[in-house]
C-alpha cells in the first residue's frame, strides 16, 4: 500500500511517499480501506517532535481516518466487510489502516468520507471542549480563537446551536464571512483588529464567559484577559509553539477558570462518544451543523497540505485522499 512516512523530525521535506505492506491487524481491530484522511495540526507537531508523548521516526503520517471495512479481527465481531467507518489510529496517510475497535465509529449516512472524517478528531473536540468540559449553554458569550480552521468552524456552530452568542477570530476578511455564514455573530479579522479591544466593545467591557484557544502564546494571554468574572478559558492547543503564562493573582481577583483538554482523555469515555455521535446525526439532519471541507489533496501533496496549514490558508477541514 501507498502511505506517508515522516522519515525523520523537521520540516515538510521529512514526509516521503513510500510502499509498505499491508498492516497486520489484532484480534480487536479491523482492516479499513481508507477514503479520507484527515489531517490535523497534532500531525504537524508530530512531525516536528513537538508533540508529547508522540511517535518517533520512522512512522506512518496521521491519525484521523474514515472509510470501508476490508478485514474484521476475530474479537471485532460488530464490524463487518462493507461497513462504513471513521475513527482513530496509528498511521492515517495511507491506503489502509488497522483500527481498534475501540477507536472506531460508524460515519453518518448523510457525509460524505470526505466531509464525516472531520467529526474523530476535531469534531469530537469541539464538542467535548465546549459542552463536556464548557458547560457551554444559552445566554452566554462565547470566544473561539482560530474560529474559521476546521476546528474552529465546528466550534462556532455546535456554540451557536446550543444558544450562545459567538465571537469568532481569524485572519481574513474571507474567513470572517464564511463565519457570518455559519452563525457567528461577531467575527473578527486579527490581522486588521486588536480582538482583545474588540472583545471588550463586543460585550461592553464585561467579556466573555468562555473563551477556546488553540494558539498559545500571546493569543492565550489576551484571551485569558477576555474573560468575564467567573469566565472559563480552555486551552486545547498550541499552534504558535509558545507557552502562555497565568498569574495567580488574576486568577484570584477575578475568580477566572482555566482548564486544559486533550480529547484522548474523553475518547475512552464510550457512552459520552455515543452522546455526541446522536447529536451530531440529529444537528446535520436539522441543517445545525455543516461540514466545511474545501481544500482536498492526494497523498503525493501530504506536505503541501500541512505547509498550507502552518501558514494559516486554509478554511476548514483539510483533507487527503489516498
Amino acid at each position: 500500500m501507498r502511505c506517508v512516512i515522516v522519515t525523520r523530525y523537521g520540516g515538510p521535506e521529512t514526509l516521503e511517499l513510500q510502499d509498505h505492506p499491508l498492516p497486520d491487524i489484532q484480534p480487536d481491530e479491523v482492516l479499513v480501506r481508507v477514503k479520507a484522511a484527515g489531517i490535523n495540526y497534532a500531525d504537524i507537531m508530530q512531525r516536528r517532535g513537538l508533540y508529547p508523548d508522540g511517535p518517533t521516526p520512522p512512522f506512518v503520517a496521521g491519525f484521523e481516518i474514515c472509510g470501508m471495512v476490508e478485514k474484521a479481527g476475530a474479537d471485532a465481531a460488530l464490524w463487518n466487510p462493507g461497513d462504513e467507518v471513521m475513527g482513530f489510529c496509528s498511521g492515517g496517510y495511507a491506503e489502509h489502516a488497522a483500527v481498534p475497535v475501540t477507536q472506531l465509529m460508524p460515519k453518518p449516512k448523510s457525509l460524505s468520507c470526505t466531509q464525516a472524517v472531520a467529526l474523530p478528531c476535531q469534531g469530537l473536540t469541539a464538542y467535548h471542549a465546549l459542552i463536556t468540559l464548557g458547560n457551554v449553554h444559552k445566554g452566554q458569550t462565547v470566544l473561539i480563537q482560530a474560529a474559521a480552521g476546521g476546528l474552529g468552524v465546528l466550534m462556532v456552530q455546535i456554540a451557536r446551536t446550543m444558544g450562545a452568542s459567538v465571537i469568532g477570530t481569524c485572519s481574513s476578511d474571507e474567513k470572517c464571512a464564511l463565519l457570518t455564514e455559519l452563525g457567528c455573530q461577531h467575527p473578527i479579522n486579527y490581522q486588521t483588529h486588536d480582538f482583545e479591544a474588540e472583545v471588550k466593545k463586543i460585550t461592553a467591557g464585561r467579556g466573555c464567559d468562555l473563551a477556546v484557544d488553540s494558539v498559545g502564546g500571546e493569543v492565550f494571554d489576551k484571551s485569558l484577559q477576555c474573560l468575564a468574572s467567573h469566565g472559563l478559558l480552555i486551552t486545547l492547543g498550541m499552534a504558535s509553539t509558545q507557552l502562555g503564562s497565568v498569574q495567580s493573582l488574576d486568577l484570584l481577583v477575578h475568580n477566572w477558570k482555566v482548564a486544559g483538554f486533550h480529547l484522548f482523555g474523553y475518547t475512552s469515555n464510550a457512552s459520552a462518544t455515543a452522546t455526541a455521535l446522536r447529536d451530531f446525526n440529529q444537528w446535520i439532519d436539522d441543517g445545525k451543523l455543516s461540514i466545511t471541507a474545501k481544500h482536498v489533496y492526494p497523498l503525493e501533496q501530504a506536505a503541501e497540505a500541512q505547509e498550507m496549514i502552518a501558514a494559516r490558508k486554509t478554511i476548514g477541514k483539510v483533507v487527503l485522499i489516498p
